[in-house]
């Protein structure tokens, strides 16, 4: 496969986990107003984990050292973003969750550059600016007082940026589904232990909080971190999480849809933007100059102007 094909593949799986992710939130927020927080987060994890194992174990074998100790720095940081994303919507809105969680955009580029001295590219760091502005407008604006519900969602969206910028770090060198894996087990290891010591470990769920927890541990947890840590050995991550703001648009739409949470305009004119950014950042600085060319060939030229294009030599280099 051709590399432009291969990163579009990429990016399209990437949006595919967004999307999964995106579902998940007015489900989830069903889920966690019957069981507790970290015992959904252990039924979900622990599944999901025992699933890598059946079906990538020739691939996690032998086990790497430095691939478990990566692992677990990456789950630790899972399981900040889903405790206090799952958390928060106890607390708030599916949707208000899905648009604040997507702040991670904005973090991402802001971080690489701090930690990392790598500016994002122009077209990208102008999608990003479009994105952000989307969500600017999702949100209704900088809020002046956030309720506790929204601020522990802020604080997943900040262990999101962290945990897309060392994604990219490890997934370079290491193995990516023994990555995935032993993160995932870390996130289920934590759940147990903070269920154990708030003394609230019960898994005698209901029917619809068991398919809940099966739904999200094959979709939006064993394909998606499969997928992430995968796609990430290709994909920058500031281009990682310029497409993961489709994750609050499709929230938005799955919890109007499923959960008759209200879709308002701003919601609309957001998401539009965030698309808007997402496609400026696909467009190579070779595509602009082919887009050039193509309109100086026609467009007519002035007639005391010398044309800058030959038709026989195509786009001046």
């Amino acid at each position: 496969m051709k590399p432009r094909a291969h990163q579009l593949l990429m990016d399209f799986l990437l949006l595919l986990v967004a999307f999964f992710w995106g579902t998940t939130f007015i489900i989830v927020k069903s889920a966690v107003s019957q069981v507790g927080v970290y015992e959904f987060l252990l039924a979900r994890f622990i599944l999901a984990f025992v699933l890598m194992l059946a079906l990538f174990h020739k691939r996690i074998r032998p086990v790497h050292g430095p691939t478990v100790l990566a692992g677990v720095v990456l789950g630790i940081i899972l399981f900040a973003a889903f405790a206090f994303q799952t958390w928060g919507l106890t607390l708030t809105t599916a949707t208000n969750t899905a648009f604040i969680t997507g702040l991670n955009v904005i973090m991402v580029p802001i971080l690489s550059f701090i930690l990392l001295r790598r500016p994002p590219a122009p077209l990208a760091g102008g999608g990003v600016l479009l994105a952000a502005a989307g969500l600017y407008i999702l949100t209704g604006g900088a809020p002046t007082r956030w309720t506790p519900g929204e601020f522990l969602v802020f604080m997943c969206a900040v262990s999101v940026a962290f945990h897309i910028l060392l994604t990219g770090h490890y997934a370079v060198h290491l193995e990516a589904i023994a990555l995935a894996t032993w993160q995932l087990g870390t996130v289920a290891a934590l759940s147990f232990g903070f269920s154990l010591a708030r003394g609230t470990l019960n898994v005698q769920f209901p029917v619809s909080v068991w398919a809940t927890a099966g739904f999200t541990a094959v979709f939006a947890t064993v394909f998606a971190f499969a997928v992430q840590t995968h796609a990430q050995r290709y994909t920058p991550p500031t281009r990682t999480a310029l497409i993961f703001t489709a994750e609050p648009v499709f929230g938005a739409l799955f919890a109007h849809g499923y959960g008759g949470e209200l879709l308002l305009e701003r919601h609309l004119i957001g998401g539009g933007l965030i698309f808007l950014g997402m496609v400026l950042a696909q467009i190579r600085p070779q595509v602009w100059s082919r887009i050039n060319a193509l309109t100086q060939k026609v467009l007519p030229e002035s007639p005391n102007k010398p044309s800058r294009v030959s038709p026989s030599l195509g786009p001046e280099a």
